[in-house]
């Protein structure tokens, strides 16, 4: 009996509906991943002298962690924006690197120049 019983639980909350704590740790990495990105880019803005927004939109928001996001950078009425997927994203959650710092330094050139 309890064999059956877990076997049912094991396939409802385990493998096919996904585990609720794993998707929210998941998407925390995502969340913290992309506010290190947001203050990175902030940060390289001013030493610039620029000041403005930069705002996230989630690509692919279907599951409860999105496939990506968009970062968007307006300054002064210039806009650029790059495309980072999710592993990308989660790989910044304790510091920003690698292809996404390329990026965010080819961003503020954009504006920069």
């Amino acid at each position: 009996m309890l064999d059956r019983l877990w076997a049912y639980h094991g396939c409802v909350y385990g493998r096919d509906m996904g585990d609720p704590m794993e998707d929210s740790q998941l998407r925390e990495k995502f969340d913290t991943g992309l506010s290190k990105i947001r203050h990175e880019i902030k940060s390289r803005l001013v030493p610039h002298g620029l000041f403005g927004t930069v705002t996230n939109t989630d690509v692919d928001p279907s599951d409860n962690i999105p496939a990506g996001s968009e970062v968007k950078i307006v300054v002064k009425g210039r806009t650029t924006a790059r495309t980072f997927d999710r592993r990308q994203i989660e790989d910044c959650r304790l510091r920003v690197s690698g292809t996404v710092l390329v990026e965010i330094i080819s961003m503020v050139d954009e504006l920069a120049a």
